[in-house]
């Protein structure tokens, strides 16, 4: 008969304790905390308390809508002008701060008209200038040898500045003084622009401090809200004031370096009250069993303010098998030795390595991360 070590069959009722439990899939919530803050302040409170600004990369536009409570109005989402291209929207990137991910959003049919894309200029009949979307297709004006040159064709302001550049002595889109301001022609963009994050500049080497704004001009719409009303996105200045939506998930990175073992046991000692239930019950946890393939990429950008390179998840070799600590076995044995070396037996994800899975000594310490899930209060 076989011996086995106390510390052996600790692990085998600490691993299958768990049989029951189903296999764990992500779920997303949406949040909506009562405070109005301007758009950076609403990411940090995010990031401190739930785990960003809701974004669509990670929730659909219809939940944004479900989420509002009665008379909220607008709200800050996780949408932003892209500071690398100032044409483009795209949403946050939780994984890397202040990074954007994702296709440009620019054109989305979701933006209220005329919203998406507000930071070149134009001069109107009244000689005062507006801010609006560098797409739009106006004539322009250059700066030639010192003078206003008007342009009949319409095109959009990249390719009004490119026009202008082509002509001879290299000439800009006009840089308006207070002296040639009336040589402007009525609708034509001029050398005013703007980078996300920025001031308004002119593109020319001739620089001037004149400006001639029509009221409640220029846009420094650089964040993105959303209106449950008309379900449509809206460019507004970073520094308003709007509530906003959060979004939550059901995994905890635990910031604290701990053996395997000590990370399954603190994970199951995790218990909270569950909310908006309509039956008593809790919250419990587990150490994480990542058994669906596609929910890797979300996990391992959801581990980056982990403070080791990799943490646990419950992946255990035991009994010449590799097991989940919920009970079920590795779909792909062949994925992982089978008789693995130097007390490899236990498996972790890492923020960098993209392979699913990685085996370390169980002793080693790191963070790890688990998982929570909803259980009845019995006898209640």
């Amino acid at each position: 008969m076989v011996n086995r070590s106390s510390s052996e069959l600790t692990l085998c009722l600490l691993l299958f304790t768990a049989l029951c439990l189903e296999a764990f899939i992500i779920e997303l919530k949406v949040n909506s905390p009562a405070e109005r803050m301007n758009w950076t302040e609403a990411r940090l409170y995010c990031q401190k308390n739930h785990v960003d600004l809701a974004a669509g990369n990670n929730v659909n536009i219809l939940d944004l809508s479900e989420s509002f409570v009665e008379n909220v109005g607008e709200a800050w989402v996780g949408l932003r002008r892209d500071p690398k291209n100032d044409s483009a929207w795209r949403w946050i990137y939780p994984k890397a701060g202040e990074q954007l991910s994702g296709e440009d959003l620019s054109q989305s049919v979701f933006w209220a008209d005329g919203q998406q894309s507000s930071h070149c200029a134009h001069v109107d009949t009244d000689f005062k200038w507006h801010s609006v979307r560098c797409s739009s297709k106006r004539k322009f004006s250059c700066t030639e040898e010192n003078a206003i040159k008007h342009h009949q064709n319409s095109v959009d302001w990249y390719t009004a500045s490119d026009s202008c550049r082509e002509k001879k002595n290299y000439s800009y889109l006009a840089t308006i003084t207070m002296d040639n301001t009336k040589k402007l022609k009525a609708g034509d963009w001029i050398g005013l622009y703007r980078k996300a994050g920025e001031t308004w500049s002119w593109i020319g080497d001739q620089q001037t401090d004149y400006r001639n704004w029509a009221q409640g001009e220029p846009s420094y719409a650089d964040c993105g809200s959303f209106d449950p009303v008309n379900q449509k996105y809206h460019s507004k200045a970073c520094s308003e004031e709007f509530p906003f939506l959060c979004f939550d998930d059901n995994l905890v990175v635990v910031n604290e370096n701990k053996t395997w073992e000590d990370a399954l046991k603190h994970c199951r000692e995790m218990q909270s009250p569950c909310e908006n239930e309509t039956s008593p019950c809790i919250y419990k946890h587990d150490l994480l069993s990542l058994e669906l393939l596609y929910e890797y990429k979300y996990v391992r950008d959801r581990i980056y303010r982990a403070t080791t390179d990799e943490v646990w998840t419950s992946l255990r070799f035991l009994g010449g098998r590799w097991w989940w600590s919920n009970g079920e076995q590795l779909e792909n044995q062949m994925m992982l030795p089978d008789c693995p070396s130097e007390w490899k037996h236990c498996g972790t994800l890492s923020k960098h390595d993209t392979n699913n899975w990685i085996t370390r000594n169980c002793l080693e310490r790191r963070n790890f991360i688990c998982y929570r899930y909803k259980a009845d209060i019995l006898g209640v």
